[in-house]
C-alpha cells in the first residue's frame, strides 16, 4: 500500500526564556505500509530550515521514529513515558539531545489519520524546551499501488 497524501504539520516549541514558536506546514508526502508499520515520508523546506533533508516518520503502534536523511541527518524515537538520547544535526553542527515523550496519540491507518506527540528536549541533562507536534494525513485520492 502506497498513497500520495497531503500532510499538515503543526509544531509548537517553547524554549525556556523565549516566546513560543509555532510552525504550520502543509506539504505533499507519501504514506505507505510495510511489515505492519506505517511510514510517512516528505521533503523538508525552507520554512523548517532543513532544505535538502528528507523526513520519514515510522509509526509502529505506540512507538514513533522520526528519521531524517540528507543535509541534516538525525533520528528521534518517541514512546509514551520513554526517554531517548540521540544525535541531532543542525546547520551549526551536531548536538546530543534527549527527548522525553509525555503523550503520544496515534490514529494513523491506511486512510491517513492523525498523530500527536508532546515531548520535552534536554541538552546536557538540562531541560530546554517543551514541544507539541501534530500531524494530519489526508489522502489525495491517488493510490500508487494501482499505477
Amino acid at each position: 500500500m502506497k498513497k500520495d497524501v497531503l500532510l499538515s504539520i503543526c509544531s509548537t516549541q517553547q524554549f525556556e526564556g523565549c516566546d513560543e514558536e509555532k510552525i504550520d506546514l502543509m506539504t505533499e508526502a507519501r504514506l505507505y505500509e510495510r511489515g505492519g508499520k506505517f511510514y510517512i515520508s516528505y521533503e523538508e523546506s525552507e520554512l523548517t530550515g532543513l532544505v535538502g533533508t528528507r523526513t520519514t516518520v515510522k509509526i509502529d503502534g505506540d512507538t514513533v521514529t522520526m528519521m531524517r536523511t540528507g543535509t541534516y541527518p538525525s533520528e528521534m524515537i518517541f514512546g509514551k513515558n520513554q526517554r531517548h538520547v540521540g544525535l541531532y544535526h543542525t546547520e551549526f553542527g551536531a548536538i546530543t539531545i534527549s527527548t522525553h515523550t509525555n503523550e503520544l496519540k496515534n490514529a494513523i491507518n491506511e486512510d491517513g489519520g492523525e498523530l500527536e506527540i508532546d515531548y520535552t528536549v534536554e541538552v546536557d541533562q538540562s531541560m530546554i524546551g517543551n514541544h507539541h507536534f501534530r500531524m494530519i494525513v489526508k489522502p489525495t485520492g491517488q493510490d500508487l499501488d494501482e499505477k
